[in-house]
C-alpha cells in the first residue's frame, strides 16, 4: 500500500473518533451523495486501443489521442468516461497521487458510507461542454429517486469547474429536485472563470511534465469546457501596465490579433486547423453558458450550501500581454515584471482569486479550522496550498463530515 494511502485511512479513522467523541455518529440511513469530480476527474477509456488512456502511469509514458469529438446519434463514442479517479497510480501498487480517494475513505470510515449503495460518483467527459453534465445530473437525480423514494433528500458535493453545472441544473431544474437537495458541498467554484484556462490552452496539460505526454495544446483548446472557464470579463495589461481596452474574450478577431489557444503559431496539423473551425460556435456556446450562470438567482440561493475556498496562495486577477506574448502564471509575471505584481496578482488558491468569489454571499464565511456552523449555509477559507489540495485538506475534510453528520442528524424521520 503506498504511504499516502495509509495515512488517508488513517486520518479517515481519527476524523471518525472525533466525529463518535462529538456524539454525531447516530445510526440512522444516509442521506446519499452524488458527487462530481472536476476537470480530469474521470477516467478515459479508449474503446479502439482497449485500455484507459487517461488516469494511470500510460497517460504520461504513452502517447494517445486526446482530441474531443462531439457526441453524435449516428457513431459509437470512441472514448468512454464512466469510471471516477480515485487515485492516479504512477507505480502500480507503490507510488500514487490520490485524487478522490482521501475524501472517499472518510465518508466511507467515518460516516459509514459506500460507493455504489449511497455515494455515488457521476463519472462524466469533463473535455465537454457543461451542459451535457447538467443532463447527467438530471439523470441521475431521476434514479435516486426511484432507488430511494421520491421525498429523499440528498447531498451533492462538486469539485471546481462541476460546481458550474449544479448553478445551471440548480436554475433550471423543477421545484421539487430543489426541494430535495439537502446541502451543497461546493469545492473550489469558478464563480468568475479562470485564466488557468487560457495557461492550459497555451500550454497544453502534462500530468508528469512538458518532457513527457499529455493533453496538447490543440487538445485542449478543442475541448468545450475550457471555454466555458474563461474568465468572462477578463482584465488584460500589457507589460507598462496598461489595459488592452479592446480585448474581448468571445470575439475571434481578438484571438487571432492577440495569437491566442489555436492562433498561437501558424497551422500546424489537421487538428489544429478543425479547432480553429469551432471556435466561433465554442465562444458563442461558453457565452451562452456563463450568462446562465451569472449573478444572483433566488431559486439557487434558496438551497443550503457551503464553499470551501483558499487563500493561501497568489494567482492572477490580471493577465498580461507584452513582448508580443502572454504571461499567464504567477512565477512568470514575478520574475518579469516586478513592477506590475500588485496589479496583476492577488491572494486565492493557484487558480481563483478570492476577491469576487463571495461577492453575492451572505451566509457566514469562517476561518477557524474547528468551529462551523455545523447544518447551516457557510463558507470556509482554508489554508489549502492549491486549488486541487481543496478537496484533500484535512480542515476540509473534517468540516464535510462533521456537516453531512449534522445534516444526517437533522433530517432523519
Amino acid at each position: 500500500m503506498p504511504l499516502n494511502r495509509g495515512w488517508s485511512l488513517i486520518r479517515a479513522q481519527l476524523i471518525a473518533s472525533q466525529i463518535r467523541k462529538a456524539k454525531l455518529d447516530d445510526k440512522v440511513p444516509n442521506l446519499p451523495i452524488i458527487y462530481l469530480p472536476g476537470i480530469l476527474g474521470t477516467k478515459l477509456f479508449d474503446r479502439q486501443k482497449q485500455a484507459f488512456i487517461w488516469g494511470d502511469h500510460r497517460s504520461v509514458f504513452t502517447k494517445s489521442d486526446y482530441e474531443y469529438e462531439h457526441p453524435n446519434a449516428q457513431h459509437s463514442p470512441r472514448v468512454l468516461a464512466t469510471e471516477q479517479l480515485h487515485a492516479f497510480s504512477i507505480v502500480p501498487y507503490l507510488v500514487s497521487t490520490l485524487v478522490t480517494q482521501e475524501l472517499k475513505d472518510v465518508l466511507e470510515t467515518a460516516l459509514g458510507y459506500r460507493e455504489g449503495q449511497d455515494l455515488f460518483f457521476l463519472a462524466h467527459d469533463w473535455r465537454a461542454d457543461h451542459r451535457l453534465l447538467v443532463d447527467a445530473i438530471d439523470r441521475e437525480v431521476n434514479r435516486l429517486r426511484i432507488v430511494f423514494g421520491e421525498s429523499q433528500p440528498f447531498i451533492i458535493i462538486a469539485q471546481s469547474a462541476s460546481n458550474l453545472a449544479i448553478r445551471y441544473w440548480l436554475r433550471h431544474t423543477t421545484p421539487e429536485n430543489r426541494a430535495l437537495v439537502a446541502k451543497w458541498y461546493a469545492f473550489g467554484p469558478p464563480w468568475h472563470g479562470t485564466f488557468q484556462a487560457l495557461s492550459m490552452m497555451e500550454t497544453g496539460y502534462y500530468a508528469g511534465s512538458g518532457y513527457l505526454h499529455g493533453f496538447s495544446s490543440d487538445d485542449v483548446c478543442g475541448c468545450p469546457f475550457v471555454y466555458q472557464l474563461l474568465p468572462p470579463n477578463p482584465v488584460v495589461i500589457d507589460n507598462y501596465g496598461r489595459a488592452l481596452s479592446d480585448f474581448d474574450i468571445y470575439d475571434e478577431a481578438c484571438w487571432k490579433h492577440y495569437r491566442l489557444g489555436p492562433y498561437k503559431t501558424s497551422i500546424s496539423s489537421a487538428q489544429n486547423q478543425r479547432v480553429r473551425e469551432a471556435l466561433v460556435q465554442n465562444l458563442q456556446c461558453a457565452k451562452r453558458f456563463t450568462d446562465a450562470v451569472s449573478g444572483i438567482n433566488a431559486d439557487e440561493q434558496a438551497v443550503p450550501q457551503v464553499w470551501y475556498l483558499s487563500d493561501n496562495n497568489i494567482t492572477l486577477k490580471a493577465a498580461i500581454y507584452g513582448r508580443e506574448r502572454w504571461y499567464l502564471q504567477a512565477k512568470e509575471i514575478k520574475r518579469e515584471f516586478p513592477h506590475l505584481v500588485t496589479q496583476a496578482l492577488t491572494i486565492g488558491d493557484d487558480h481563483l482569486p478570492l476577491e469576487g468569489l463571495l461577492q453575492y454571499w451572505r451566509a457566514p464565511i469562517v476561518r477557524d479550522r474547528y468551529q462551523h456552523p455545523w447544518g447551516e449555509s457557510f463558507a470556509f477559507i482554508s489554508q489549502a496550498s492549491t486549488h486541487r489540495a481543496l478537496i484533500n485538506h484535512t480542515p476540509n475534510l473534517r468540516s464535510l463530515a462533521f456537516d453531512i453528520a449534522t445534516e444526517r442528524r437533522n433530517k432523519k424521520v
